[in-house]
């Protein structure tokens, strides 16, 4: 763990106010030491040691000090079955495909340690603060300002609301409970494969048309505003590679999906088309909000957040650990707001997809999500059915490089292609 400090510039990071500004900094090697503790649970039964490792564990989560560090704590708790390690960051400088890296690498290090190896890590990529400085003369490019009306006509769309069981002031975490759906490992393969055959359909494409339904019939509205999440790495900068970066890159955006036709084929075909529009995989939405001086882009915070974490089981299983049972911590304030009314997050767990649909208890009933959540399986599975049922293949316009083409034109197209080779 201390090696991975050393190695990854982020996990040095803290954060002080500067000016009435946040600023992040850099502690140096010898001042970002690793906290790591052992914790002997030996004789405690199995009630008594999950109860044990959820006080320790949220103990943990809220001691990281953002001011002063370290942002990277970690426990062992040794029990009678094994040892289960703790390995808790800070969000501010750790995203998704951060824990990726840093899993790899750990892996990587713990084996070359087994065998009292000198511990050497993958090659770093370029560093946060690189991309960082790099970020600030994009967000005055003239690639970036082009997208200022996209997001503008985005905000500018009259989405429809959901219907609350009650109304309140404020979301906060601590009255959040959550509700999951779960698909069989027969399903979840499909849809991690032969369902994209017909029209080209990426996961979320197919997630958000089954979701995109859900909230149809709710709402009784055809459009549906949606917090999306992305990795924000993408290729925006010319010579900077952040692929072995640590940070946080996350993008977050507004999109709005048109649920106008309740047909399978014309939902998955509209939504994915809604989807390849979207400039940069949105990542430059927060740029011009944020940063960009010239711009003025005005917010747009949907009621419901979507985000698709993909299979993380299978990438933390090594031939030395695998995911533990135990609790790892409260990972948020109960105290934090809770920006959206729905905030739905899925994964590949043990092999099957599972989404969890996080809600307020003062909004709604629990009955009440647990219903849309029942229709949310149904949906998908009708359109998992579909995709694998069908075969043929149908293109939709962002298959092909001609900008602006729109589905009806491109219909007429292969119309008249079909007419001719008669």
């Amino acid at each position: 763990l201390q090696a991975l400090i050393e190695h990854h510039d982020a996990l040095r990071m803290v954060f002080r106010e500067e000016n009435g500004h946040i600023v992040q900094a850099y502690q140096p090697i010898g001042e970002s030491e690793v906290s790591f503790e052992i914790v002997d649970l030996y004789g405690s039964d199995e009630e008594m040691l999950r109860s044990q490792i959820e006080i320790l564990a949220n103990k943990l989560q809220s001691s990281l000090d953002l001011q002063n560090g370290p942002l990277l704590k970690a426990e062992q708790y040794r029990t009678e079955a094994g040892d289960h390690l703790l390995i808790a960051l800070h969000h501010l400088v750790v995203d998704g495909v951060s824990w990726r890296i840093l899993l790899e690498d750990f892996a990587s290090g713990y084996m070359q340690a087994e065998k009292e190896e000198s511990l050497v890590f993958p090659q770093k990529t370029n560093s946060f603060k690189d991309w960082a400085e790099e970020l600030a003369a994009f967000s005055q490019s003239a690639h970036l300002l082009q997208q200022a009306e996209y997001w503008s006509q985005i905000a500018a769309e009259q989405v429809s609301p959901l219907p609350k069981d009650c109304e309140t002031e404020q979301r906060i975490v601590k009255d959040t409970s959550s509700v999951l759906c779960e698909l069989t490992e027969e399903d979840t393969k499909h849809l991690l494969t032969d369902v994209h055959q017909p029209y080209g359909t990426e996961i979320n494409d197919i997630l958000l048309s089954a979701l995109g339904l859900t909230m149809k019939e709710w709402t009784k509205g055809a459009k549906i505003g949606i917090n999306l999440e992305g990795h924000g790495r993408e290729d925006i900068i010319p010579n900077v590679n952040i692929s072995r970066t640590v940070g946080w890159f996350t993008a977050q955006y507004p999109v709005v999906l048109d649920i106008s036709d309740a047909d399978a084929p014309a939902v998955i075909k509209t939504v994915k088309e809604n989807l390849r529009r979207i400039p940069d995989k949105g990542v430059g939405y927060g740029i011009l909000r944020y940063f960009t001086e010239t711009a003025e882009t005005k917010g747009f915070t949907p009621e419901i957040s979507f985000n698709y974490l993909g299979q993380f089981d299978s990438e933390v299983k090594t031939d030395f650990f695998e995911p533990s049972a135990f609790d790892m911590g409260r990972q948020v304030s109960g105290e934090s707001e809770a920006l959206y009314a729905l905030s739905f997050s899925g994964m590949i767990r043990n092999g099957r997809f599972v989404l969890s649909c996080s809600y307020n208890e003062k909004e709604f009933e629990r009955a009440t999500i647990e219903e849309r959540m029942e229709r949310f399986k149904e949906n998908l599975l009708m359109l998992i059915r579909h995709c694998t049922e069908k075969e043929d293949k149908e293109f939709t316009p962002s298959d092909f490089s001609a900008e602006d083409l729109e589905m009806d034109e491109m219909g007429d197209i292969f119309d008249m292609l079909e007419e001719n080779l008669k």
